[in-house]
């Protein structure tokens, strides 16, 4: 059996989380966690944590939702078996990445580095999800393969 190995942008684990509108792209967030958990591998920029907590804050802030929600979805966040990755082979090929294609920094180079270079067994499939217009944008045509926009096709799982 092929080994798929999955890594979700910060805006789908918000989607994920909070259920954030459109309810069908919210449904497409769920059905990717669920779907990677029991047979697949999640995987994720070692500071990934981070932002989704940040995220989770600043929609307190803004009041979106109650401090007592944002602490139970982090806990779920903290509970789901991802596997977060920082190595010097994935920050220089996110340094390449965010160089190829011209992205103001290196957040979204990380993601991709992460989805190329999460260690597995070979031959493995690779999949990056975004909600993220502008990284599509700025992709373009020589967007990877491995990239994927959510809601755009059904999971490989």
């Amino acid at each position: 059996m092929t080994e798929v190995v999955r890594c979700l942008d910060t805006n789908i684990w918000i989607r994920y989380l909070v259920g954030e509108e459109p309810p069908e792209l919210a449904a497409a967030a769920r059905r990717l966690v669920w779907d990677a958990t029991p047979s697949g591998r999640l995987v994720a920029p070692a500071w990934a944590w981070a932002e989704v907590g940040s995220v989770l804050r600043k929609k307190v802030r803004q009041g979106q939702i109650e401090w007592g929600e944002a602490e139970t979805l982090w806990a779920r966040f903290g509970q789901l078996p991802i596997e977060f990755i920082d190595t010097p082979a994935v920050r220089n090929r996110a340094w390449e990445i965010a160089g190829q294609f011209g992205l103001p920094t290196l957040y979204d180079a990380t993601f991709l580095a992460c989805t190329e270079m999460a260690p597995a067994s070979e031959p493995a499939v690779r999949e990056f999800w975004t909600a993220d217009d502008e990284l599509l944008r700025r992709l373009g045509a020589r967007r990877p393969a491995y990239v994927r926009r959510l809601g755009e096709q059904s999971a490989a799982f």
